[in-house]
């Protein structure tokens, strides 16, 4: 399957030969299939709206306004002309000696094609769209219907093809779900080159409206990538200059999984690492009626370092000097040595942020390769709980040499959003007290350390540490019907106790699961548990206001006398109802170890 037609930036350039992958036959998935008019290729793919992001350029490659790189001599050195679009095209240094291989990538939006003819135009891949991800709200999947047919005529012609799905993820477990709705309809077919998620925002789609983080962003591209890898294929990911520079981490992608450039340019400017450059939504290929979207493919030879791969480095803490962390590089299955096949360089490794790692080719292995790590404020570990009370948590840390000072988050679940309560500026200050809370209540604090270097630097968070505050008095609860005492605050958690219909339960305290439903911890008899915060009923603190008052079994002065309180003895009430022409209080509280229910004329308790 060797290309023809193929560009070469040198007299004597090697031709490299796609490896073929075996597939294996597999069910197709039971995802829901819906309408095409909710299909986000009805915008750039139907050539009626394709976003100026595609156009930009990419070369505004910062963070926080500070170019990630210095100015690069990789620009505009050697070019080559295509004859699909008519127009000459500069390639990066990083691609010197690399064979430059024509391709397309096609869905629906192109109809009917002839394969042969295409082919025969010097087209040497295709990337063949699946499906895609709906835009609207739903997100359900979308077959495409000319999948089939393309990719049964493209490899019957001699083309070298790859899939691709459109996604419009949300969520890692949806990305996972569009790599497994690729791997789903491979089938028998043989494919070549890499299974790829496009992502790219559809105008008002779910992608756009969901404003992730660049973290988040990632993590989906990167929950495909695995899915894919772990099934035995290369994935890849698409993406325009905006989505890579603006939404996602690319060197986080791209040191470990190829990407795919979209940039309608005769120049790209993209300071990051790509594999392939889609570079015109107007090329013209005999095969095709109307426009079709034009590929380079940066093919490198079996000893160029494009195909090596370096492991990735772990964050590194600032010192304030140069930081210089060792290299794992291999490439067809050998260990390459330092200084033997590879020297390195490093840049931007003193400071705070991304630095970069570039080997360079020696003694038979050619060309370059770079890969970025993260140099940190360092690391927090986990608070400790130092003292807690019915009106304050007081939480340590270990003193790190790096901080100039701390911040404290708190939040009222695990896993929720956690608010700054706190700004530590004295680095020797390692502990802080917290008496913003309420009784009864659980918290979870995490710390970080700022670094003060020419700006501030933040580390991450620290591991979640939790503690609840003493109760001021005993509250009690009556369990509904259907309540259980779970081992933790979680349905799935084993069920510890199931107690009858208005047992009274005693509050150790209340907190909240990551949906932020109310939990509450309590004990029954010897037992302790989580239940529901829905399945019981919680009553107001009351206290009584006489030197002696009689608790009944019954809302009436005849009912028997279960027992007598005295002046300022709390008991939680449950509830009221006028009965004899007294207002009654049904009411619940422990005595010694005995737990109480009964009623009190109102006019005995003040609520409080």
């Amino acid at each position: 399957m060797c290309y023809t037609q193929m560009y070469t930036m040198k007299k004597k350039g090697i031709l490299h030969l796609f490896t073929l992958c075996f597939a294996c036959m597999v069910l197709l998935s039971p995802l829901t299939i819906q309408a095409a008019n909710d299909d986000p290729g009805a915008g750039r793919l139907s050539r009626k709206n394709i976003p100026a992001e595609f156009y930009e350029d990419a070369g505004s490659d910062t963070d926080n306004g500070i170019a990630r790189y210095g100015a690069l001599n990789r620009y505009g050195n050697f070019s080559t002309y295509s004859a699909y679009t008519k127009s000459n095209y500069s390639h990066q240094d990083q691609f010197f000696g690399l064979t430059i291989a024509n391709g397309i990538d096609v869905s629906e939006w192109q109809g009917n094609i002839d394969w042969t003819k295409v082919k025969a135009a010097g087209i040497d891949f295709a990337f063949i769209r699946v499906g895609a991800r709906g835009y609207g709200s739903a997100g359900n999947m979308i077959a495409d219907k000319y999948y089939d047919q393309n990719m049964k005529n493209a490899i019957a012609a001699g083309v070298n093809v790859g899939i691709y799905v459109f996604s419009q993820a949300i969520t890692t477990k949806e990305a996972e779900e569009e790599a497994q709705y690729i791997l789903d309809r491979i089938g028998s077919y043989n494919v070549s080159l890499p299974l790829v998620l496009d992502y790219e925002f559809y105008s008002g789609g779910r992608l756009q409206k969901a404003k992730l983080s660049k973290d988040a962003a990632t993590d989906i591209c990167l929950a495909f990538c695995k899915k894919v890898a772990a099934a035995g294929y290369t994935p890849m990911v698409y993406a325009n200059p905006d989505m890579l520079n603006n939404h996602l981490n690319p060197d986080t992608i791209s040191n470990s999984y190829p990407v795919w450039l979209a940039n309608y340019t005769t120049n790209t400017k993209y300071n990051g690492t790509f594999s392939y450059w889609q570079y015109s939504s107007v090329g013209k290929v005999n095969g095709i009626s109307g426009n079709v979207d034009m590929n380079f493919y940066y093919v490198a030879p079996e000893n160029h370092l494009a195909n090596a791969t370096i492991a990735p480095i772990p964050d590194q803490v600032y010192t304030g000097n140069p930081i210089t962390p060792a290299l794992t590089v291999t490439m067809n299955g050998k260990t390459l040595a330092l200084n033997k096949d590879y020297t390195v360089s490093y840049s931007y490794n003193t400071d705070i942020g991304t630095a970069k790692a570039t080997i360079t080719g020696a003694n038979g292995t050619i060309g370059t390769r770079s890969i970025t790590f993260n140099i940190t404020p360092g690391t927090m570990s986990a608070p400790t709980i130092k003292s807690r009370s019915k009106t304050s948590i007081t939480i340590g840390w270990a003193k790190h040499g790096n901080a100039s000072g701390y911040l404290v988050y708190r939040s009222n679940s695990l896993n929720g959003k956690y608010s700054k309560i706190t700004t530590i500026s004295k680095a020797s200050t390692t502990s802080y007290k917290d008496t913003k809370v309420s009784s009864g209540e659980y918290y979870y604090y995490k710390v970080r350390l700022y670094v003060k270097d020419g700006g501030t630097k933040y580390s991450n968070y620290s591991p979640a540490k939790g503690a609840y505050t003493k109760v001021k008095t005993t509250q009690m609860a009556l369990a509904k019907s259907g309540a259980k005492m779970y081992s933790g605050i979680t349905t799935t958690s084993t069920v510890v106790k199931t107690p009858k219909k208005n047992d009274a339960m005693q509050i150790i305290y209340g907190t909240y699961d990551d949906s932020g439903n109310r939990w509450y911890r309590v004990s029954l008899g010897s037992t302790k548990g989580y239940v529901q915060g829905s399945k019981v009923k919680v009553g107001k603190r009351g206290i009584i206001k006489t030197s002696r008052v009689n608790v009944r079994k019954s809302r009436s002065v005849r009912s028997k006398k279960l027992t007598t309180l005295g002046k300022k003895k709390v008991v939680t009430v449950l509830g009221s109802k006028r009965r004899g022409g007294y207002t009654w209080y049904k009411v619940c509280f422990k005595k010694g170890r005995k737990t109480y229910n009964g009623y009190i004329a109102s006019n005995y308790v003040k609520l409080k």
